[in-house]
């Protein structure tokens, strides 16, 4: 297959429940992995009985060994969720030389992790979602502590913000898209390996992507591409790119997660799959490094599947396996059920019908259970790994819900 786009791409106790699975698939490609987990699921639950046990995933990623990070949020005390890095080893067990038992928790914090980057080091950087005023970038240690010589105590905060995203530069400058509480104004931030602001990009280390900030990515060329309300592209400096789309923003046909590879685009998102029924689909759109669609993709620039008996898709996040097709994950629901959903395309735009059954793959996890879709990487094995959270039955006549990774074979 023609490989245009390539690969690019993180004292509690759990303990592992069992969940019926269901996947539909035909052929090798998108069956669950049977060496991963129990049958191909990996689920962490926590035993603490509290009112609400809540589970959430903002994001995972690949270690070069081949270990998991799922970063997100674990039940704390109080009901209320506090940010969380549990790691995987690559049969899904969980990690228990890392942290404490598996899982590292920041002290003094609530809310969830929603940004995960693997250093070179193995080092893990980590962006807070909530949990007060403050967006935090955090870093720990391959052994999972905070890094001492990272920011003040392994941390880096930006007062009265909210982290909108971040991403990890080759030379080890982290840079962080933040929306200021007060002002209103999204901006993206760079820091130097050691946590301190670098004054040389954009303005004393801000920089106003024209688009509003959000996800980013990181160029060969150096260049960031900052995925907002509009996609906009920043010069290595920080100064906007004026010679991409128009005035250095794009505006995409569809919202979603994207994904660069030498400076062309790739964005996913949802899309009515049928305009006659309420009906909708995973949608991939491509674009030309210059900020125009590329018609040699899909269906002039795009490429769209509707899952059978699932009307309702959400998609959630895509990634790019070494071939260059580009597998998609979202949510799909009827009135009944609500599952994973993965769709591959080609790197030309084409449904990959060798994947599951005619390019789809649906995995339920039985009992009427309410399934959240959350994250996706690839491995160096193209094999695909997605992250979750599922209902569970509550020990309390309350709501639970697990954490669910699923790891798929590629072919």
């Amino acid at each position: 297959m023609n490989s245009k786009f390539l690969k690019k791409y993180a004292g509690l106790h759990c303990c592992a429940i069992l969940i019926a699975v269901t996947t539909s698939a035909a052929g090798q490609a998108g069956k669950l992995d049977n060496t991963f987990g129990n049958g191909g699921i990996a689920t962490q639950q926590t035993t603490v009985i509290r009112t609400s046990n809540f589970y959430a995933v903002g994001a995972v990623a690949m270690q070069s060994d081949g270990k998991i990070v799922v970063v997100g949020g674990v039940p704390g005390n109080n009901d209320f969720t506090v940010p969380a890095v549990l790691r995987f080893l690559t049969n899904g067990s969980l990690d228990k030389t890392f942290a404490v038992n598996g899982v590292f928790v920041p002290p003094n914090t609530f809310g969830s992790y929603a940004a995960v980057a693997i250093q070179s080091d193995g080092k893990i950087l980590l962006g807070t979602s909530a949990g007060g005023p403050n967006a935090e970038v955090d870093r720990l240690t391959t052994a999972g502590l905070l890094d001492s010589s990272f920011g003040s105590g392994g941390r880096v905060t930006f007062k009265l913000s909210a982290l909108l995203g971040m991403a990890l530069q080759p030379d080890g400058r982290i840079l962080a898209g933040v929306h200021s509480i007060i002002g209103g104004q999204s901006q993206v931030a760079r820091l130097l390996s050691s946590g301190s602001r670098d004054s040389s990009f954009g303005t004393n280390g801000f920089a106003v992507p024209p688009g509003g900030a959000g996800p980013m990515e990181v160029l060969g060329n150096g260049d960031i591409l900052v995925f907002g309300g509009l996609i906009s592209r920043l010069a290595s400096s920080g100064a906007i790119d004026t010679t991409f789309g128009v005035n250095g923003q794009l505006l995409a046909q569809t919202s979603g997660h994207a994904s660069a590879a030498d400076g062309d685009i790739l964005v996913a998102g949802t899309l009515s799959s049928n305009p006659a029924v309420p009906s909708s689909g995973l949608a991939a759109f491509s674009y030309l490094s210059v900020g125009i669609g590329d018609p040699t993709f899909g269906k002039n620039g795009g490429a769209l599947t509707a899952f059978p008996g699932f009307p309702t898709v959400g998609a959630v996040g895509m990634g790019l396996e070494s071939t260059g097709d580009i597998v998609e994950l979202g949510t799909v629901s009827n009135t009944t059920a609500s599952v994973f959903g993965l769709v591959r395309f080609t790197s030309l735009g084409q449904l990959d019908t060798s994947f599951g059954t005619g390019g789809v793959v649906t995995t339920s996890f039985g009992n009427n259970a309410t399934t959240n879709a959350a994250a996706i990487a690839i491995q160096t094995d193209d094999k695909i790994v997605v992250a979750g959270t599922v209902t569970t039955p509550a020990l309390h006549g309350e709501f639970n819900t697990a954490l669910v990774i699923a790891r798929y074979l590629a072919k």
